[in-house]
């Protein structure tokens, strides 16, 4: 991660390219100016992390960023997606404390996932609006129907509007 600049993208793609990785998966963000990537990669036969970090150091170097790898154990390689159903959950309301808090309480209490979160900030106008839109997947025995009325109640006590949208998802 590092401040957003042309090429960085590139730069780490020809990198574990040079280096003979196969990139498996990946998830990057822009916010704000600071740019970040996750990234699962596989390294070739008889290259190790830390030959990969070393690699990696001089693109780091070079793109004033700080890269971090980590080899995963053969349990979290082999690990399968969390079961559930997946849903889309959009909360918006005047910004204040707590809300991301809140929310994220009541959902880990009902024992839901989040698997990605997205927050905005718009300070237009008289008042500072706050958006996060998250995607979760719900267990498969909880309906959605208690999944709304527990957030409704959370939603009023932060005085925030909640929406929950079953997501009808295509793998890639």
């Amino acid at each position: 991660m590092g401040r957003d600049r042309v090429g960085i993208v590139a730069e780490v793609a020809d990198a574990l390219y040079k280096l003979g990785c196969n990139l498996l998966d990946s998830s990057m963000t822009l916010l704000r100016g600071e740019f970040a990537i996750i990234l699962m990669v596989q390294l070739p036969e008889g290259q190790s992390t830390e030959d990969l970090q070393k690699q990696l150091s001089t693109v780091a170097e070079r793109m004033q960023m700080t890269i971090h790898a980590r080899e995963l154990s053969e349990e979290e390689v082999l690990e399968t997606p969390t079961r559930g159903v997946p849903h889309m959950i959009s909360v918006y309301g005047a910004d204040k404390a707590g809300i991301v808090a809140g929310i994220t309480r009541k959902l880990a209490e009902l024992g839901i996932n989040i698997t990605d979160v997205e927050t905005k900030y718009s300070d237009e106008g008289a008042e500072s609006i706050f958006v996060m839109i998250l995607e979760v997947t719900v267990p498969p025995e909880l309906p959605t129907r208690a999944v709304e009325s527990a957030l409704a109640r959370t939603a009023r006590d932060l005085a925030v509007d909640v929406s929950v949208q079953t997501l009808e998802v295509f793998e890639l």
